[in-house]
């Protein structure tokens, strides 16, 4: 078995205990702190996603980061960190990143006893898992193949040189066997599956790939949004949305924890159909919905350039800040302050409810007043 920590500070992940769940700060703090912080370390990767959000940022060769000293110095400012996110690229591809920025951040996160996230394709060898397993709490990763020719044509619909066939195989049977490893010996692994056109037809092939053959922890759904490198994709309308969210709950496998992120359908929304598949929602067992972390208590940070951005809302903002020159929760109040996230952040304690991010709100209700819809709930639940 895998020696993975259970810390003395740290409760197992479960359906109870989400700690990217950006409203754990509300019941802790009564206020958005920053929390969470996502640390790009790499911009290689061995694929070329054509949903990639930051496919656009991919290189063949990295910089030289940031000291260590820096990043370690401005970790040590966030008071209130609980959780840490490690990106890329694929965070496992280069050896000498892994060596010189992973490993010192999850060790660094492992010792103040901060949960931490890996996303990764999966698809590398398995012993660079199994060298880092016992510092990560959640692996994750991006699971939207509903065909093998869907993983061979999209998964490296990006890249210019393409790798022989044989070899996109061998990487997707790589991927599937590594869930299950790890998964088998210990390690709490989450597929995320987006919703766009090309995912839904094949849904209930993939819900139970992830719940048979890589016998994974939780099966993650979220919207996807034109942000970025995937603006181009096709992305589901409201009302088709909302169709494959209830026939997921038709066919999910009751016992597996789904995880729902950034849902386009809030309580504030004056729709029956709306409300009823909420309702469903918090009715159906093992099911979650998670407020969006980002822009409420998170920020990534580039250890290359130290340029902060409020995750994904890249398109919107761009980089806000950098950490050679700002100390992170400075950063993060004057961003809670700015006119967006002023018109964005509203907050329904009746329902848990952190609103919408600008994605949501600009691709579905560009007209919708959020800071009004909340001030309308307040008045018909009381909440203070």
């Amino acid at each position: 078995m895998l020696n993975l920590h259970t810390s003395n500070v740290k409760k197992p992940i479960s359906i109870t205990n989400d700690p990217w769940e950006a409203y754990n700060d509300m019941r802790d703090h009564n206020r958005l702190t920053l929390s969470n912080i996502e640390f790009t370390t790499t911009n290689l990767c061995n694929m070329r996603c054509s949903h990639c959000a930051v496919g656009y940022t991919l290189q063949t060769t990295d910089p030289d980061p940031l000291p260590m000293d820096l990043i370690y110095r401005r970790l040590d400012e966030v008071t209130d960190l609980k959780t840490m996110s490690i990106t890329g690229g694929e965070p496992m591809f280069s050896k000498k990143s892994i060596r010189n920025v992973v490993k010192p951040l999850l060790k660094y996160a492992f010792d103040r006893g901060i949960y931490v996230q890996m996303n990764s394709n999966l698809t590398l060898p398995l012993d660079r898992y199994l060298e880092i397993a016992e510092y990560i709490d959640v692996m994750h990763i991006s699971h939207n193949w509903g065909t093998i020719d869907e993983f061979t044509e999209v998964g490296f619909g990006a890249m210019d040189k393409q790798p022989p066939l044989k070899a996109k195989l061998k990487l997707y049977d790589q991927m599937l066997l590594n869930a299950s490893t790890l998964s088998d010996q210990g390690m709490f692994v989450s597929a995320e599956t987006m919703l766009n056109q090309s995912t839904v037809p094949h849904m209930e092939k993939i819900h139970n790939e992830i719940v048979h053959d890589m016998k994974c922890q939780r099966h993650e759904i979220h919207p996807m949004y034109p942000a970025d490198f995937a603006s181009q994709l096709e992305v589901l309308s409201l009302k088709e949305m909302k169709t494959a969210i209830h026939h997921l709950l038709d066919i999910r496998d009751p016992d597996l924890w789904m995880l729902f992120g950034t849902l386009p359908i809030y309580p504030c929304i004056n729709d029956e159909q709306d409300q009823a598949l909420l309702q469903r929602l918090r009715e159906a067992p093992n099911v979650t919905m998670r407020n969006d972390p980002d822009g409420r208590n998170r920020l990534n940070v580039n250890v290359f350039t130290g340029n902060v951005i409020v995750t994904d809302f890249g398109d919107e903002n761009g980089t806000i800040s950098n950490i050679k020159n700002d100390k992170l929760p400075d950063v993060f109040n004057q961003w809670l302050a700015s006119p967006l996230a002023q018109s964005l952040n509203c907050h329904c304690s009746a329902f848990n409810c952190l609103g919408p991010n600008v994605l949501v709100k600009n691709m579905y209700y560009p007209q919708t007043n959020f800071k009004e819809q909340e001030r309308k709930m307040h008045q018909i639940y009381t909440m203070s």
